[in-house]
């Protein structure tokens, strides 16, 4: 189902897609709905039966992280002691994650105390049912080469439960956790959980070569996206890398990063976020690393780019290993000056990444102008909301690109089986008509745009066409490329944003680049506990956020315009 028809008819935890237990949204209808959830009053949360997978853990994830504990422990002896509170424990997809997790959870500033031996534990869960502990090479004694498809080991952490922001922290923000399509996998088909002495697994989604096949369509569709001809720019599939989420892609280039240099405790790795960071990169790159970055966080401004640029030649202790971007911002939607970050860069020597999710190779020719581009799969390249997924692609004419080639390609083989096979399918499916729907959604949001920037209630709308940045922005428009999908309002006053969210019939919650129009108080659901930090660079609590999908524009127009009359009508109470 590419849209919804009937948003209005949704209640409060409803799963987006409404009846997909894959959906990668859930429903906030009311703006008070956001607020609890962002709170976490118990109201909202009781009726949460879903949410964004990197923010809300599948349920049926920790359904099979239990299971897999209660048996961890009981074949370590039985019932506890008593002497330590009860563990929890989340599941990861691969052996090095699992690793980067151990090392990254003792060293989480929120602890507040010394962790004793043996508080936080890996394991590793064959298809057999094996959990046996994660050694230095991260398996155990025996145990198949090369475990079939879907039978890949998954990886259990354990952990005290006063560890349980970190741990949620670290899945959050690395994207390292598994798929609900692989716990729903493991708890229909594994002998040993389902108590079946054969397994009803084999070829129960595909062959190997099936998912092979759909992975290098991915690739392919990617590569031929980004080359651009006119600039004689031709990437290859093998410049594509793939992984389980937008998340994990930018958490492993900064891990791939800094295989560029070794460690040195007298020069930090140090890394630039140039504009309003998205959350979950600049804490990915301050948490989850042996040797993490330092940051510089700057605004999109000529001020700070002129700043950055008198920075680099005057200040002998500032060498930046790396600068990251999005192009355009999110939820600002501005573009940054890339010619000249990109300038920067190489007469500076360092790498240039940029995220282009929202941008997309059908929109922007980026490439030319960076090292790398980081971009999450799960939003308008699947457009179903119904499955996660990451790429990186490297410029091959890029300063480091042999380098950061290799470094990517170094446990490619776990790399590839970390994302689930069936996610993979689906991703390919969802995303042979991308460039069509990017078109099709880029048009209906000129559209609201237009009805936005028309009201008297509306004080701005933020979106590459019209804004101050449009000049950059069509610097990298690509021919017949639009302005995108994504816009953010900002109303006259609080209870006019408040009365528009409350009157928008359509899909309402975290996530963008849907097939459906989707709304969000982005400031609630992203920076709750750091409104006034975000306000700063002008993310306001109460920011409206549209992703607008592929409806009949004509739908689109009455819903807006009904939600506009409500806006204006709360602005005129108690005038």
């Amino acid at each position: 189902m590419a849209t919804i028809g009937n948003p209005e008819n949704l209640t409060l935890g409803t799963s987006l897609p409404p009846g997909n237990p894959h959906g990668v949204s859930v429903h906030l209808p009311k703006w008070a709905d956001t607020v609890g959830w962002a709170s976490r009053e118990q109201r909202v949360l009781d009726a949460m039966n879903t949410g964004y997978p990197r923010f809300f853990m599948p349920r049926i994830a920790h359904q099979l992280a239990a299971r897999l504990l209660e048996l961890r422990r009981k074949a370590e002896n039985g019932p506890e002691d008593g002497t330590q509170p009860g563990k929890m424990a989340m599941l990861l997809d691969s052996a090095r994650h699992a690793r980067m997790c151990l090392d990254a959870l003792p060293k989480w500033e929120t602890i507040g105390r010394e962790l004793g031996p043996g508080e936080i534990e890996g394991y590793v869960v064959t298809w057999n049912g094996q959990i046996t502990p994660l050694q230095d090479r991260g398996y155990p004694e025996e145990r198949e080469e090369s475990p079939a498809l879907g039978k890949e080991d998954i990886l259990l952490v354990a952990y005290p439960q006063d560890l349980a922001q970190p741990a949620k922290a670290f899945w959050q923000h690395t994207g390292f956790g598994i798929s609900s399509r692989r716990a729903s996998y493991w708890l229909e088909h594994a002998p040993f959980l389902t108590g079946k002495s054969t397994s009803s697994a084999t070829n129960a989604f595909a062959t190997a070569a099936t998912v092979n096949t759909a992975r290098e369509a991915i690739k392919n569709r990617i590569a031929e996206g980004y080359s651009l001809p006119s600039q004689d720019l031709h990437v290859s599939p093998s410049d594509i890398f793939l992984f389980p989420t937008g998340m994990t892609a930018i958490t492993e280039t900064a891990h791939a990063l800094k295989s560029l240099r070794p460690a040195d405790p007298s020069k930090p790795y140090h890394a630039v976020v140039f504009g309003f960071p998205y959350v979950d990169t600049f804490k990915t790159l301050l948490h989850t690393h042996p040797h993490p970055f330092t940051l510089t966080l700057l605004p999109s401004t000529p001020s700070a780019l002129t700043d950055l640029a008198h920075r680099l030649i005057t200040d002998p202790t500032f060498h930046p290993d790396a600068l990251f971007t999005e192009v355009p911002g999110n939820p600002l939607l501005q573009t940054p000056d890339l010619h000249t970050l990109f300038q920067l860069s190489r007469e500076h020597n360092f790498v240039l990444v940029v995220d282009d999710t929202i941008g997309t190779y059908v929109s922007l020719g980026l490439l030319p102008e960076c090292d790398v581009v980081c971009t999450s799969l799960t939003k308008m390249f699947s457009g179903a909301c119904d499955v996660m997924g990451g790429s990186v692609v490297l410029n091959p004419r890029g300063r480091v690109y042999s380098a950061l080639r290799s470094a990517l390609s170094r446990e490619r083989e776990e790399t590839d089986r970390a994302w689930f096979g069936e996610d993979v399918l689906v991703m390919e499916r969802n995303s042979r008509d991308f460039k069509e729907r990017m078109g099709k959604a880029s048009g209906n949001a000129e559209v609201v745009v237009g009805m936005l920037r028309a009201s008297q209630v509306v004080r701005e709308v933020f979106y590459p066409l019209g804004s101050e940045t449009q000049e950059g922005y069509d610097r990298y428009r690509v021919e017949g490329g639009g302005y995108g999908f994504l816009l953010s309002v900002k109303f006259a006053r609080a209870e006019q944003a408040v009365a528009f969210y409350d009157a928008l019939d359509v899909a309402k919650g975290p996530s963008l680049g849907t097939n459906f129009t989707l709304c969000c108080a982005y400031t609630l659901l992203a920076h709750y506990r750091e409104l006034a930090w975000a306000a700063e660079y002008g993310v306001v609590e109460d920011l409206v956020r549209i992703s607008v999908g592929l409806e009949d524009v004509e739908w689109l127009r009455e819903r807006v315009g009904r939600a506009l009359a409500a806006a204006q009508e709360a602005g005129t109470v108690g005038v």
